[in-house]
């Protein structure tokens, strides 16, 4: 049981949590985009249902940084 702990601990510090994305979304959409290449598609898609639904009330900056992930989400989706 310990070792399974252990693993899942030792897995999830190479997973990056939805707090590290909007935190590189402060910082730009270059910081963002590295992030969001750690991200699985249905973490992906859980972060996208996230910022669709507070898109009107974050600041530009974030909005911008999102956009960014969206068109290389949507890029990668059609080749």
């Amino acid at each position: 049981m310990i070792s399974r702990i252990k693993a899942g601990k030792a897995a999830a510090a190479e997973n990056p949590s939805y707090q590290d994305l909007v935190s590189a979304m402060k910082e730009g959409p270059r910081a963002a985009l590295k992030v969001y290449g750690d991200f699985t598609e249905r973490q992906y898609q859980h972060i996208k249902g996230m910022m669709d639904a507070l898109e009107a009330v974050l600041p530009l900056e974030i909005v911008i940084a999102w956009k960014t992930i969206e068109a290389f989400h949507d890029a990668g989706e059609d080749t």
